[in-house]
């Protein structure tokens, strides 16, 4: 509609040569909106590999080398941490898969969503490192609290993608939404209260968690 108002104001003003060239800068323009929303599915999921292969490997390189008996537990537990850290980040990242593996094209509220998960998805090797480090009830409830971040912004990315796919349904879509949202968040929040009162018990079903949830989908 709005492009039909000014085709005609472009027209009367400016002559009908110009009120065609304008249009077809228009098509044009759209055509070439069509092409980034396509291509960028691929540079989305490129971008998220090497983003999450620059968070593995930072985390990796943390693990210190022992030099002797004692700081052979340091080691052993530092790598403890870096496979926590791991799992958790490669659950999301398989998730991330999914989403992008069902839609063709990636327009803005996409692009946003996704950049707001892989800033959250960046807190979590140091939420996890501060948790085993000094287990108690604000590290745990910090971990939690990335924890439901990352999973929120994850779900917004799956309903910005598919959103478009269930235009005829909208209810059945927002159903499938909220269901699966509401029990991640439910169990996280949970999580997170357990925490407060009960840290070290919640620290281990936060471990235990993402790792069934990667070998286990």
């Amino acid at each position: 509609m709005k492009q039909k108002i000014k085709s005609a104001f472009v027209s009367r003003f400016l002559g009908d040569e110009s009120a065609r060239k304008y249009n077809h800068m228009l098509e044009k323009r759209a055509q070439g909106e069509e092409r980034l929303k396509t291509s960028m599915i691929n540079h989305l999921s490129t971008l998220n590999d090497g983003v999450i292969a620059i968070f593995i490997t930072v985390m990796m390189l943390e693990i210190p080398f022992p030099t002797s008996e004692k700081s052979y537990w340091e080691f052993a537990w530092s790598v403890l941490i870096f496979l926590v850290s791991f799992f958790i980040v490669a659950d999301f990242w398989y998730d991330n898969k999914r989403i992008f593996e069902a839609i063709n094209q990636a327009d803005h509220l996409v692009i946003v969503s996704n950049f707001l998960f892989l800033a959250s998805l960046a807190l979590i090797p140091v939420a996890t490192k501060w948790t085993l480090h000094q287990n108690d009830r604000y590290s745990a409830v910090h971990f939690g609290a990335v924890y439901i971040l990352t999973t929120f912004f994850q779900r917004l990315l799956y309903f910005a993608a598919l959103r478009k796919r269930f235009r005829e349904t909208p209810g059945l879509f927002l159903i499938m939404i909220f269901s699966r949202t509401g029990i991640l968040l439910a169990i996280s929040a949970a999580l997170m209260l357990l925490s407060w009162f009960f840290p070290h018990q919640a620290i281990i079903l936060y471990i235990i968690l993402p790792v069934i949830s990667f070998f286990m989908p």
